[in-house]
């Protein structure tokens, strides 16, 4: 449960943050700015996801395949959570918002990659 109920307790804080109602909220973010918002917390949905399938023994290709998976997912919530909002009144479904998730997970990915790959990935081309 230490790595596990980290993503589900992040999910279920989407979810209910993208079921408020538009007429609901007290405040406007900067044009643009709600793309940041959508990247990072899509960013750390992928970090604890990641975690999560990585720390896990039951299914040993998702723990072999945690960042795919973890990236698989995070883009998946993203869309189901875009659906969601087509049911939320004054909100919609949004394209660049999804793209944003994307970005954000997709970041996480990039980052984590550079930091865990393997001993001598990056010498590989530099070989006399």
């Amino acid at each position: 449960m230490k790595y596990q109920l980290p993503p589900l307790l992040w999910v279920v804080i989407i979810y209910f943050l993208s079921a408020i109602p538009s007429s609901h909220l007290n405040f406007k973010l900067p044009p643009g700015s709600d793309k940041v918002v959508h990247a990072i917390i899509y960013f750390v949905l992928c970090w604890l996801a990641r975690r999560a399938f990585y720390n896990q023994t039951n299914f040993l290709i998702l723990r072999s395949s945690s960042f795919l998976g973890a990236f698989i997912f995070s883009v998946v919530y993203g869309l189901l959570d875009e659906y969601h909002q087509t049911f939320v009144p004054g909100r919609d479904a949004d394209f660049y918002d999804l793209l944003a998730d994307t970005g954000g997970a997709l970041l996480y990915i990039a980052i984590a990659w550079l930091v865990h790959r393997p001993e001598g990935a990056d010498q590989e081309g530099s070989k006399s």
